[in-house]
């Protein structure tokens, strides 16, 4: 049995930043090692405002997780959030033989770097590339093309981007309060693998992200991240009564409608989870319920071992998340490592003997 990797997911929010150090196991579980949390200043709107204050915040925390561990967390993973992070579909295709013959995993990376190759302005950068679905030849709606016979191989991926300098202020932020990034993953993506099962993400879910600032909407169907929509709306915004405020009621609009069109598309029955601070105010899941004439849950942890309080849990979703992201980013790099490793072994094989 693999030993599990040990990886730490750095949630840096507008008023919180929470970090957790975990253990993931080859079967997806995960044991929480350590966790620390505390008050994020200089951040606004999942934006750096002010880069000394946003240092000093996660310092403080990062130095109380590792206070807690054996040895300074150097794996790890930070979330990104906010208007700036965009969602766009592409597609591409590329020719496999003129009698066709069978798809073979190279085949499916060029497709989906096809697919990938988009026009992007000088000051965006590629942070996810989503796989939806391939057709081949005139077949389409293909989950796996592997092994499959084709002439033409077409790939649709989701792609989200991110602006670079965003981004490079996340990675200086963390540099400069002692620690290395190894990488980063947007917030709907990790919300998502720590909140949501397999079946779920299969059939159908809207995640509603609530935080002080922002309000993430995160649309799952088929598996995985179908689309996401980020508003600049959260508990600062909320005033004494969040049911009166136009800003609120307009999300939910703009959320009812998705969720009318995801009912259409899902094979089973569509979910509704709540998650981030403002999803505990009282009277939220009523609220939404009857806006949405569906049921509304909170959201809680999967696969994750060990007892937690409920408050824990809406507070470390985040980071817990983008803790079984990295498994799941070194998995499948270790995957891809170990395969060229064979095929040239088995290359020098064929090549002497």
């Amino acid at each position: 049995m693999k030993k599990p990797m040990v990886v730490t997911g750095l949630d840096i929010g507008s008023s919180k930043i929470a970090a957790v150090t975990s253990a993931v196991s080859s079967d997806g579980h995960i044991d929480i090692l350590a966790h620390a949390t505390g008050d994020a200043f200089g951040i606004a709107g999942g934006m750096l405002a002010n880069l000394n204050h946003s240092i000093d915040s996660v310092s403080k925390v990062l130095t109380k997780l590792r206070s807690k561990l054996s040895k300074k967390p150097d794996e790890i993973y930070v979330n990104i959030g906010a208007t700036d992070v965009k969602g766009a579909r592409s597609m591409g295709m590329i020719p496999i033989a003129l009698r066709g013959r069978e798809i073979v995993k190279s085949d499916i990376d060029k497709s989906v770097d096809a697919a990938s190759t988009i026009h992007l302005p000088f000051d965006r950068e590629i942070i996810h590339k989503i796989v939806h679905s391939f057709s081949i030849d005139d077949q389409p709606w293909i989950k796996n093309p592997l092994g499959l016979y084709a002439s033409r191989l077409a790939c649709e991926v989701y792609v989200i981007t991110a602006n670079v300098n965003h981004i490079q202020s996340i990675y200086k932020c963390v540099n400069d309060a002692g620690y290395d990034v190894k990488g980063i993953a947007f917030t709907g993506i990790a919300d998502g693998m720590s909140l949501l099962d397999r079946e779920t993400k299969e059939s159908g879910a809207v995640l509603i992200d609530i935080g002080s600032s922002l309000t993430e909407v995160s649309v799952f169907i088929g598996g995985c991240l179908d689309s996401f929509d980020i508003f600049r709306f959260g508990s600062k915004d909320a005033g004494n009564d969040f049911r009166s405020i136009t800003a609120f009621n307009d999300i939910i609009s703009a959320i009812g409608i998705k969720l009318s069109v995801l009912n259409k598309a899902a094979s089973g029955d569509v979910s509704i989870i709540l998650a981030g601070g403002f999803s505990l105010a009282d009277g939220m899941i009523e609220f939404l319920e009857e806006k949405f004439a569906h049921p509304v849950k909170m959201g809680t942890l999967k696969l994750v071992r060990g007892d937690m309080s409920g408050l824990e849990s809406i507070r470390l979703a985040t980071a817990i998340g983008l803790c079984a992201y990295a498994y799941e980013v070194k998995a499948s790099l270790e995957t891809r490592l170990d395969k060229r490793l064979f095929a040239k072994v088995e290359e020098i094989f064929n090549n002497y003997f």
